[in-house]
């Protein structure tokens, strides 16, 4: 399972409301699963971190693999982002959640996200889940 990068935010941020539920289900998840993330997430969850080291620290502590994008990987997001524009799409770079999904879609990993939207649009075969519905008990 690839873990999207606004799942890491609620974990670092607990004063928002739902990040108790957020790391409850990620941690159920956690269980069944596998988990990664690519260097696009890392690079978006840097940010709130003082140093690379840190990041990783913080990462293994929750059992987090950072796996590369393959040429295949990258190729489908090119795709993906292709029919964005089709569709109307107006921004001019590939955007981070069609790097995401297409890893997803090519390695047949689910989704774990609160943003589903994007996702479900560009890549429907994969499963995506919202941390907020997994059952934990």
């Amino acid at each position: 399972m690839i873990v999207d990068s606004n799942i890491f935010l609620h974990i670092v941020n607990p004063e928002d409301a739902a990040s108790g539920q957020v790391l409850a289900g990620f941690e159920a998840v956690s269980l069944t699963s596998p988990i990664y993330i690519n260097p696009i997430i890392f690079a978006e969850i840097s940010p709130g971190f003082a140093a690379c080291s840190v990041v990783e620290r913080f990462l293994a502590g929750l059992g987090v693999t950072v796996v590369a994008l393959s040429p295949e990987d990258a190729f489908r997001a090119g795709e993906a982002f292709l029919a964005y524009r089709r569709n109307g799409g107006r921004r001019a770079s590939i955007l981070p959640d069609f790097l995401i999904g297409a890893q997803a879609a090519s390695r047949g990993w689910p989704i774990l996200t609160r943003d589903p939207k994007r996702f479900a649009t560009y890549f429907p075969t994969v499963e995506l889940i919202d941390p907020l519905k997994v059952p934990n008990d």
